[in-house]
């Protein structure tokens, strides 16, 4: 493997990491506002139960 090479792995491995962080840190946040409307999730526990 050449330099060049090497560093359009680096940027692509770079990339792709990055987006799964985003992703997570995306759905984290999403989660963590679900759980502060407990209303709304109450009803669909109860619902289902």
């Amino acid at each position: 493997m050449n330099d060049g090479s090497k560093k359009v792995a680096y940027n692509v491995g770079g990339t792709v990491l990055g987006a799964l962080l985003a992703a997570a840190a995306i759905f984290g946040i999403v989660q963590s506002q679900n759980q502060s409307m407990p209303q709304e999730n109450q009803q669909v526990i109860n619902y289902n139960s």
